[in-house]
């Protein structure tokens, strides 16, 4: 075992609290180097996108653990590896496309859309901008919340149906598995298998929504959702909101029933004594709805606690209420929207007058199936549903379900009635909509603390205090309780109407308080007029209509009542023209105990041309003979500006025959926020038709695919560069003046990946769209790239990114005999030593999980000599009969398996059937050949179980290997026919002479071109300006790297993205060749294992980054020596340039203070893990240990906790472990404590 000591004078810092019950606050840390806004720059692919930063704890562990990425997997088949960046933001690493039936290539497309990171396939776009795919299905952030969380061996969907009946039956559709009926959407939850499979059954049928719809996996299907986790999101609060003045009143909420649907409930807390009525799971983690996160049982005291132990200091709002607890959140506080909305529909139909919702996932417009669900049971059961606001802070971020039209939104203020910086923010995304509707106390708030949980500030062992809107929709849930117990006849619509209107107006704007900050003892007065919810009047495409919306005023009093009436609009500060809103009626008498309508209209027709467009808020008030406000009601609106027809034509290539057009997408780059919120797709062709803004600024692109003259197919996705729609227009894309993309080396090399991306970044940044050609090592050359050379841009920007890494070949082949000796374009199926990371689940003997959990298993490749000459036999398709026909002991087996292969093969039978034959036959190797191949499709997607493993050492030997048992090489079809010629003609003459390199030898290129999309782009790796890295990786045993990636940074593109270097053994040595650039950093990263005896990697798999400013000759050694504690010097070119690390700063000084930055380091000095900034300053005790990772790491640490696993769901070996403590400079163990840093970037001084 070794341990560690360190002495630092200080603990970790916060760059974000990351706890699902609390607010997100981001600090902007920062070090020395140029000036620069540190939000709005994320990677995606190979490009700057201003994406939102992850509060996802688990996801932040998970993609800094594992190799500093992770890879998730599209309902597509297609799988994107993820990481961070230095600001918490999700960023695009590397794709890897699944073979399509049909032998065509992928054109993925990376998408920033509000805040948010997509890559989103081609083929799959248009479904998507149809409505039968949702975004959601290809959100980066949670399809890696899935996996950080284990849930990862599926895509888990919410499908819904076109008819009602389908919902009762169970489907059988290929490659999915159909989970729990959700009867309130019209809905079930299935499982989409990673094997593409699902994708299938669509591919063909995606030219429109309704031939999607028609047959296949999307039959009878209305749409598609991701299955996502929502998380969860009193002694001076409840006084706050006048819940004393009800009491005072003789109203507590006894007698109604107030459902709470979060992470269970400490049943046995003293404040929770004779308040639980029933409690149901639906997580399937706990019979009795125990909460083993904390969150639940503080959402229930602040609505219903006695206070009892602390002799009534932290009560409830209504004490007097009962409790129905349905457990739809883990122990982590992750919610599955398909548990959420099974429990929402059994507190509507359980008796719950309201139901109580501290949780929320991503923001929507409302049409997602939580919101849906919600409004339908509200409607239906006249429940009503109180939703968290959520605690993103920024505009348009309420989440689902508090998106719902029906939900009673609330967002949070703190005790001095001022909006909280966390709260979430309207509009709702898309229509602009208002919301939230309420808002109350989530700042500080003391409740109770469910027992053996640490969520939160623990104040005591009977209570905790936690910020944030989930703090806040008790105490809304608790006032409509009161207001329940008050007026029992009322509807849920009705009593999110009465607490609106009675709630008091703080100043604030309405996207951030809604109505205002709910009001009990107002909402509670005898004397007491209500006012129907928010008009929404939707949006309208111009030129708008008149629309009406009625406001219905209900009297609770005994008295007729008269109000006098006044609407007003504006958009921003600019008031709305005259006649845009009217009543039908300016004052109106309501009748004691009756209700009156008032007709509002909106009419839009009033406004000309010139607008004022976009989103238009108001409010309409009704005040009494004295003056008084009895009642508000809030209106809004959005009204979309005059549009033009863009038609963009296509000109095919001269000599292009069987010509396929994309989806053609439009993207806004003037960022007008009030008129663009989404792209426009169209099915391509070679002329496509939109309707885009007038007088607005848009780039497009469409992919092509051909065939040239030779029957190669040919890629191209030509941009338009920009495009202002003043009026009609119509542009041309001539693809006759097409260029080609390509690199070519030195000496003869074979695409291992490759990517052609195009860019264009909005002028804000607030939308981009990369479009990026990928190609990767395959059975033949497939990336005969195009491009269309563009005028520079004067709006946002472009860029035009070639990236390159080749490798020598690992076999050559020749064909020798029988007549003049010619070349075999061979290949194996990768140029690594063996596949990467396969998983395997160990011990999961009769369900039981080992400690060691998942695994990762090396499959290596089996490789020929490489040299010397091999005799080769045709046989066939290599069926046994066909074997049986020639003697292939001792040679090569040649085969054309055309009943198995295409462009791609059904390799499981190839392997089990074919080539196993032929090494029972005594073959030395088999060459596979079919007219089209170019991927064998060899892939190990499931997990493996590995039964009665203890541990990886232990196993038995099993049968795990995903690879041929015995060398498998691919030729080219044209090739195999002439070499079967010779064989026919004189077999026994025929032989092969092999070649090769059991170690490639790399060459890597990035090549940037802004701007424009430049007039030549056929590269070439200069052998002048080559610079060597020798990577020598050291190891006590042999093992296997899992992964090696390169990224090149320079000051003129600092953006880039991280490509795959070829795999190799531990103990040699790997040469890779860098183009060189000017003020350019190269960073390496790298994770391996040691191997077992059954060629199992170990666990403790660790990383190491290498950041080299290159000159001449360079070596690089990972793992030469123990892991020690230090600090990591920031490499920087001799201009100055310099990349950032794991944190955005090498050391940070905020004010006077230092903050020094520790990472573990190889004995080299290269950076494996961050350790934490450090405070040199005084201590503070109270620190949340649940916001740790470990005793120095908050969550927010991207790196590894020193002394961990390698990902949350490893755990060390012996020989990995380590302790460590902190200690300050007379030797004292310091405790860590938490702090927000704020800091920018910027040269000191």
């Amino acid at each position: 075992m070794l341990t560690v000591g360190l002495t630092i004078l200080g603990t970790a810092m916060p760059m974000a609290v990351a706890n699902a019950a609390e607010p997100v606050q981001q600090a902007s840390v920062s070090g020395a180097g140029q000036t620069t806004d540190t939000t709005a720059v994320a990677q995606t692919t190979d490009s700057a996108t201003d994406s939102t930063p992850i509060n996802d704890a688990e996801l932040a562990k998970a993609v800094s653990a594992d190799g500093k990425s992770i890879q998730v997997t599209l309902v597509t088949g297609d799988k994107v590896n993820i990481g961070l960046d230095d600001t918490g933001k999700v960023v695009v690493r590397d794709t890897q496309a699944a073979a399509r039936p049909d032998g065509t290539s992928v054109v993925f497309h990376t998408i920033t859309r509000t805040g948010r990171a997509y890559v989103v396939p081609n083929d799959a776009l248009n479904l998507v901008t149809d409505g039968v795919l949702d975004w959601s299905l290809f959100d980066l952030t949670e399809l890696a919340k899935l996996v950080a969380s284990g849930r990862n061996d599926e895509v888990p969907v919410i499908v819904t149906y076109s008819d009602d009946d389908d919902v009762s039956k169970t489907p059988k559709v290929a490659g999915a598995t159909a989970g729990r009926a959700l009867r309130s959407v019209d809905g079930r939850a299935m499982a989409i298998n990673k094997n593409g499979k699902w994708w299938k059954g669509v591919r063909g049928k995606t030219g429109s929504a309704s031939a999607a719809r028609s047959a296949g996996s999307l039959a009878g299907v209305k749409k598609v959702w991701l299955n996502g986790l929502s998380e969860v999101s009193l002694d001076q609060s409840v006084p706050q909101i006048g819940a004393d003045v009800a009491w005072g009143r003789g109203y507590d909420g006894k007698g109604v029933s107030v459902a709470v649907l979060d992470s269970g409930v400490d049943a046995t807390h003293p404040d929770l004594a004779g308040k639980i009525a029933k409690k149901v799971d639906f997580t399937g983690t706990s019979a009795d709805a125990k909460d083993g996160f904390g969150h639940g049982t503080h959402v229930a005291s602040t609505i219903v606690g006695s206070g009892a132990a602390s002799d009534g200091k932290y009560k409830g709002v209504a004490p007097g209420a009962k409790l129905l607890i349905g457990k739809v959140c883990d122990d982590k506080g992750q919610c599955p929207d398909d548990e959420v909305i099974a429990g929402m529909d059994w507190a509507a139909h359980s008796g719950a007058k309201v139901v109580s919702m501290s949780l929320g996932g991503e923001p929507t417009d409302g049409t997602d199936p939580m919101s849906q669900a919600l409004n339908e049971l509200s409607r239906s059961t006249g429940t009503l549903f109180v939703v968290a606001a959520g605690n993103s802070g920024g505009s348009a971020t309420i989440g689902a379900p508090g998106a719902a039209d029906e939900a009673l939104t609330v967002a949070a203020v703190d005790k001095s009635d001022k909006i909280a910086d966390f709260s979430s923010r309207g509009p709702r995304y898309g229509d602009y909509a208002l919301k939230p509707d309420i808002a109350a106390p989530g700042v500080g708030i003391v409740a109770a603390r469910a027992a053996g949980t640490t969520m939160g500030t623990p104040v005591n062992d009977y209570y905790t205090s936690s910020d944030g809107t989930s703090m806040a929709t008790p105490h809304v849930a608790g006032a409509a309780a009161v207001v329940a117990q008050q007026h029992p006849e009322l509807t849920g619509a009705q009593m999110k109407a009465l607490l609106m209107s009675t709630a008091k107006d703080l100043g604030f704007d309405e996207n951030e308080q809604g109505a205002g900050r709910v009001d009990l003892a107002k909402a509670t007065e005898p004397q007491q007029v209500v006012a129907s919810g928010t008009l929404n009047f939707g949006r309208q495409a111009y030129p708008s209509s008149s629309r009406t919306r009625t406001v219905t005023y209900t009297n609770l009093t005994d008295t007729a009542t008269t109000l006098d009436l006044a609407a007003s609009l504006s958009s921003g500060d600019t008031p709305a023209p005259a006649g845009l809103i009217s009543l039908s009626a300016d004052k109106v008498t309501v009748p004691a105990g009756g209700s009156s309508e008032v007709t509002v209209t909106l009419d839009g027709s009033v406004i000309s041309s010139g607008g004022p467009f976009g989103r238009l808020n108001g409010v309409l008030t009704a005040r009494d003979a004295s003056g008084d406000v009895r009642a508000t009601t809030r209106i809004s609106s959005f009204l979309e500006a005059e549009r033009a027809q863009l038609t963009m034509k296509v000109v095919p290539p001269d000599g292009a025959s069987s010509v396929t057009y994309g989806n053609a997408v439009f993207m806004p780059v003037d960022d007008k926020d009030s008129l663009h919120e989404d792209l426009t797709t169209e099915k391509g062709s070679e002329s496509t038709t939109v309707s885009l803004y007038k007088d607005s600024t848009y780039s497009a692109t469409i992919p092509v695919t051909w065939t040239n003259a030779s029957g190669e197919l040919q890629s191209a996705a030509p941009v338009l560069a920009e495009v202002t729609t003043a009026k009609a227009t119509t542009v041309t894309l001539d693809l006759r003046k097409l260029v080609p993309v390509s690199v070519s080396t030195p000496v003869a090399t074979e695409t291992y990946s490759a990517i052609s991306s195009t860019e264009r970044v909005s002028a804000t940044g607030k939308w981009s769209l990369a479009t990026s050609l990928t190609a990767s090592y395959q059975a033949q050359e497939t990336a005969h790239w195009w491009a269309l050379p563009t005028e520079k841009v004067h709006t946002g920007t472009l860029t035009q990114n070639t990236y390159s890494v080749r490798t020598t070949p690992v076999v050559t082949m020749k064909a020798v005999g029988g007549g003049d000796a010619f070349d075999l374009s061979a290949r194996y199926q990768t140029p690594d030593v063996a596949l990467k990371a396969t998983s395997i689940l160990f011990g999961l003997e009769q369900g039981v999980l080992s400690p060691y959990g998942i695994g990762a298993g090396a499959a290596p490749i089996p490789r020929l000599q490489t040299k010397g000459r091999v005799p080769v036999v045709y046989a066939g398709t290599g069926t046994a009969a066909e074997l049986a026909d020639v003697d292939v002991k001792g040679k090569l087996a040649l085969l054309t398996p055309t009943d198995l292969c295409g462009t791609t093969c059904d390799f499981d039978t190839l392997r089990d059937q074919r080539l196993k034959a032929a090494a029972a036959a005594g073959a030395v190797g088999v060459l596979v050949a079919a007219p089209g191949l170019t991927n064998l499709n060899a892939l190990y997607n499931a997990l493996s179980n590995a039964e009665g493993c203890l541990t990886p050492e232990n196993c038995f030997p099993l049968d795990l290997d995903p690879n041929a048992p015995l060398p498998l090489v691919t030729v080219a079809y044209d090739q195999a026919q002439r070499l079967i010629e010779r064989i026919k003609a004189a077999p026994s003459d025929v032989g092969i002479v092999l070649g090769g390199s059991a170690t490639p030898t790399v060459y890597a290129a990035r090549f940037v071109a802004q701007g424009q999309v430049p007039s030549n782009l056929e590269y070439h790796i200069d052998k002048d300006r080559l610079q060597r890295v020798d990577h020598f990786f050291h190891s006590d045993q042999p093992g296997t790297l899992d992964k090696l990636t390169w990224e090149e940074q320079t000051e003129a593109a600092p953006s880039a993205a991280t490509l795959d270097l070829p795999t190799v053994a531990t103990q040699h040595t790997l040469t890779v060749y860098v183009q060189q650039q000017d003020n350019a950093i190269n960073r390496f990263d790298g994770a391996w294992g040691d191997n077992t005896d059954n060629n199992f990697a170990l666990i403790h798999t660790r990383t190491e980054t290498h950041d080299l400013v290159l000159s001449g000759k360079n070596e690089v050694h990972w793992n030469e020596g123990p892991s020690v504690p230090g600090a990591v010097p920031q490499v920087r070119t001799k201009s100055g340039f310099f990349t950032a690390q794991q944190t955005p700063c090498a050391a940070c000084r905020q004010g006077n203070t230092f903050y020094p930055t520790f990472y573990l380091t190889s004995s080299g000095g290269a950076r494996q893990a961050l350790i934490g900034i450090t405070d040199p300053d005084h201590l503070s005790a109270g620190a949340d240990p649940s916001d740790y990772l470990g005793p120095l790491g908050r969550r927010w640490v991207f790196g590894l906790d020193p002394c961990g696993p390698t990902a949350p769901w490893y755990q060390p070996t012996e020989d990995s472990k380590c302790e460590y403590t902190l200690s300050d400079a007379s030797g004292h163990k310091i405790e860590p404590r938490t702090q927000k840093l704020t800091a920018t970037y910027g040269e000191v001084g």
